[in-house]
This record gives structure tokens, sequence and C-alpha cells, in this order.
């Protein structure tokens, strides 16, 4: 607004030096000039302040999108947490809180879940939590995110050391304040934690819970729900991998895709409740074995296709990732940042060889 208020003050030093060369009498086009200029700037003013004003009632978070005017406290670091996602470990503690959750392809065909949360304060048990594998970590650092895992792969462990990511490790020393097994599960299903083992274990580490300098967020979102343009009729979305061919159903009253996996609903422990996202992604990437175990490669830098799905409408899109410590970028098909409707979202990795795995109706 500095620029409007020169321009206006120039337009009225102006408007004076011509009054001074006419022996001090403004003619009436002048003084239209001048209102008709004050006039605009100060709508643009009260315009732009009231427009400030609503977008920056509470705090924002940059995982959803959603200025949250019930907290008082602006959100840190995330925490990503690898979590269970094989049947018998069923159901998953914490993972309705999730803002952001990847689904990745591990050995032996299933699934695990990289769960992202902006607030784990009131998480009262979380998990079962399970090993690394090395695109998880790839995945994380793009959120600046604290990773919470127990154990990890060869090619995992190489990554971690590698990557000099700030990760809390059942296997390593903090492990013992960070981690416990619960009596209700069995191993190697039975791996919780909880909001103050969390900080506790980062306490022991000495990690910030602030972003590096020049951090920005993963996605950019609209300032509010904004049906998608075109698009297909999206009411079901399946993701089938091949062991919980999970599937998401919209449903219309409140917008959201709620998910199932093994023939049923997919449910959150802690609450009971069915687990449900505002965004759906797929994003196609290559995977391949690494070894004689199907340990899995998964493709994340380069480019790719994929889908995006709100509203009850999907559309094709691209995703792009320049290097091993650049973030994904997703587009839309003329080439414009992808624009996300505020609240969670739920990202597939799903296998580029095989995108008829994909269906809708």
């Amino acid at each position: 607004m500095k620029k409007i208020k020169l321009g206006v003050w120039i337009v009225t030093l102006s408007i004076a030096a011509m009054g001074l060369a006419g022996c001090g009498k403004k003619t009436e086009v002048e003084t239209e000039a001048t209102t008709e200029m004050t006039t605009e700037a100060s709508v643009e003013q009260t315009t732009e302040a009231t427009t400030e004003e609503i977008r920056h009632e509470g705090i924002y978070n940059d995982l959803t999108g959603v200025w949250e005017t019930d907290r008082t406290e602006p959100y840190g670091r995330p925490i990503s947490v690898m979590m269970n996602n094989i049947s018998d470990a069923m159901p998953q503690c914490g993972i309705g809180e999730a803002d952001v959750v990847y689904e990745m392809v591990v050995e032996g065909s299933i699934t695990r879940l990289l769960a992202i949360f902006s607030d784990y304060s009131n998480i009262e048990r979380l998990g079962s939590i399970r090993s690394c594998r090395p695109y998880y970590v790839t995945v994380s650092m793009e959120y600046d995110a604290i990773y919470m895992h127990y154990g990890q792969s060869p090619q995992g462990e190489t990554k971690l050391e590698t990557s000099g990511i700030d990760n809390l490790s059942g296997l390593s020393a903090e492990g013992n304040v960070t981690y416990y097994r619960s009596t209700d599960r069995v191993a190697p299903h039975n791996v919780f934690t909880n909001p103050e083992m969390i900080q506790a274990g980062i306490d022991y580490m000495g990690y910030s819970t602030e972003h590096y300098y020049g951090f920005e967020s993963m996605f950019s979102f609209h300032d509010e729900i904004t049906p998608l343009e075109g698009g297909e009729t999206a009411n079901k979305i399946t993701t089938d991998y091949k062991i919980n061919h999970p599937w998401f159903e919209y449903h219309a009253d409140d917008g959201l895709y709620y998910r199932f996996q093994y023939n049923t609903e997919h449910i959150d422990g802690n609450t009971n409740e069915q687990i449900a996202f505002e965004n759906i992604i797929v994003q196609f990437a290559h995977y391949s074995d690494l070894d004689s175990e199907g340990r899995q490669q998964i493709d994340l830098v380069g480019s790719g296709s994929g889908l995006y799905a709100t509203n009850g409408k999907i559309i094709p899109i691209t995703w792009q990732k320049t290097s091993e410590n650049a973030q994904t970028k997703f587009f839309t098909e003329d080439g414009e940042e992808l624009l996300l409707n505020p609240g969670k979202t739920w990202v597939a990795v799903f296998e580029s060889e095989n995108t008829n795995g994909v269906t809708w109706e």
C-alpha cells in the first residue's frame, strides 16, 4: 500500500504546484482528480485490510491450508510417523489426526503409511509404528519433519545416515524414552508412543521444533473450498494395492472421501471413527526390486503423471521433483501449480506400470 500512498502524495503535490502557478485557484477538474484519487486509494486500502483480516484470523496450518481460530500458538515442525498397515495391526491409533498421509508399497506387496502431524499434543496413543524404508525418508525431508520409526532396512539405515534427517529411532538410545510396547498386541505390531514420549525423544536428541530458515510449505491451497473445473465424476476411487485393496467413497454431505481397506472401513482405534480426507492425490512412480527380499526402490526424483480428486471430481495432473533435496511439485494439465482445497490430504504413490490399478466411478 506504500505505492498507493506515494501516488496520492505526488498527485497532490502536482495539483498544489499548478494551484500556485494559477494564483492559488484550483480548477474543477483538478479538484475532481484529487478527490477521485484519494477515494480510490481509500477504498483499495479498506478492501485489502478487510481481506487480510479475514485470511489471517487464527493460526495457519500449512499442511491443511486451514486457518484455525481455536489455536493460539503457531505450528512448528511436524512429525512424520512410520505406521504399520498390515491387517494384524489394525486398528491403527491416531491415524485420524494426521494432516497428510502417504501410502507406499514395501516388501511382500504390503503397504506402510507415513502419517504427518502438525499437532500431536492430544493423541493419547499413536501407532503401531514400524521400520524405516528410504523413500519415506525422502518424503519426510520435503516437510522438514522429525521422522519416527522403529528399526530400518539396510537401505533405510544408509538413507538415514546420508540424509542427516532428524529422526527418532526405536533401536537407538532415544528409543527407550520415545516408544513403548503395548500388551494388547503381539510383536512386532505393538510399538506405540504418546505426546509426552515424543517430546522426551525430541528433547533427548536436542532437535529444534522450528522449521529451518527459508522453509516453504509443501502444498499450495485455495482460500476456500473451490470446485474443480472440468474433471470426471469420482464418487468412488479405488487404489488397488495387492494386499489391502483400498478405496475411498465420497460423501456429498460433508465433502470428504472416506477410506476403506481389507474390505471394511478404515478406523482410528482411538476414536472408533472412519478416517476421511478432503483431497486425494495419486502419484504414479516407478517401482523396482532392490534385493532378494523384495525390498522396493521408488523413483521419486524426476517427473510423472498423477490424479487429483476433491469434492467428487477427479482430474489428471503431473508431478516433478528436480533433486533428492527438492520438494515434489504438482501441476494441472495446463502447467499451472495445483491448488488443493483446504483440508487433509491422502497421497497414494502407485506403480506407474500399473496405472489401470487406479479406477473411479
